[in-house]
């Protein structure tokens, strides 16, 4: 399969359309885990045109980015690599700590883990009101400036939190949470990125798997499952809403002959400001399935129609 590439804000390179995400892979928060079947993932991303990775220390403890660093060997000029830094995996609290002192300690520790001496995108992963801005910039400035990392950018952060950080520095990329089903972004995070002309790289594409239409009635996740706490919409409360809209993306599916997650992360691609989206896959078959066809030709209709029954959904 052809996978498309897309060009990038402020950098001459371009990427895959489509990132791969690694929170699953790292094996916590996401059920029974198959590490050979997450090494396997991260190969086949790499071998059906997918360059570029986003993963974070807190994947796992650092579990995910020493797989991606084993998976990325020898091949490191081809792949565009993204982590983040900021919360505490050494006492396993996960505490927010963008303080200068902890972003070194946490991004030699990347460096080490992903077998590589500059990170072409270091990230924060979640505000930390404990720390001015300006000292975390300023730290990330000095490790740019020293080769460590490229480009700088943020995750997470809110409309205001995110123009206060532009005033200390200049930001690559936005990673928000975005999708059919989460749409908080277009709010305010969009517009400043496109006017700011900063890359948009969304998280959360297929709503945890909601969005493939795997998921026939309501699910429920054991405790410590990231989605028991971290996706709203797998709440009985939202599943008659959301189940009508994973409906009409399964029936422009089979009318366009692909699946459903193709529909999804196209309909996400064609949202002003997003450059690519992150894509989680803990298997080979996942990923060839989330990639498969993306992106597909949706038509006008097919977009007001998504963009209706996904707002009931968000606006519920």
């Amino acid at each position: 399969m052809t996978m498309k590439l897309v060009e990038l804000h402020n950098w001459d390179k371009k990427i895959s359309a489509v990132v791969l995400g690694t929170w699953a892979i790292g094996g916590s928060h996401w059920g029974a885990y198959d590490e050979a079947n997450a090494i396997r993932a991260i190969e086949t991303a790499l071998d059906n045109g997918i360059n570029a990775i986003d993963t974070a220390p807190v994947y796992g403890d650092g579990h995910a980015e020493e797989l991606v660093g084993k998976a990325i060997h020898g091949k490191r000029d081809g792949v565009f690599v993204a982590t983040k830094c900021g919360l505490d995996i050494y006492d396993r609290s996960y505490r927010r700590d963008l303080s200068p002192a902890y972003i070194e300690r946490d991004l030699h520790g990347s460096l080490k883990r992903l077998g590589t001496d500059c990170i072409d995108l270091y990230q924060c992963h979640w505000p930390d009101p404990q720390v001015p801005v300006e000292e975390t910039m300023a730290a990330l400035t000095r490790f740019r400036d020293q080769g460590k990392i490229r480009h700088i950018g943020v995750s997470n952060f809110s409309g205001p939190q995110l123009l206060e950080t532009l005033k200390c520095a200049t930001l690559f990329s936005l990673q928000p949470h975005y999708s059919l089903l989460e749409r908080s972004a277009e709010k305010d995070l969009l517009p400043i990125c496109i006017e700011k002309k900063m890359n948009v790289f969304p998280y959360g594409s297929l709503g945890a798997g909601m969005l493939t239409g795997k998921y026939r009635k309501c699910p429920q996740f054991k405790k410590g499952d990231a989605r028991s706490f971290f996706y709203r919409f797998f709440k009985p409360a939202y599943w008659p809403k959301v189940r009508r809209l994973v409906d009409e993306v399964e029936a422009i599916a089979t009318r366009k002959g692909t699946t459903s997650g193709a529909v999804a992360l196209s309909w996400l691609l064609e949202q002003p400001g997003v450059t690519s989206v992150i894509v989680g896959s803990r298997s080979a078959e996942q990923v060839t399935g989330n990639i498969a066809g993306v992106p597909v030709g949706l038509s006008d209709e097919d977009m007001r129609t998504l963009d209706r029954f996904s707002r009931e959904v968000y606006e519920s």
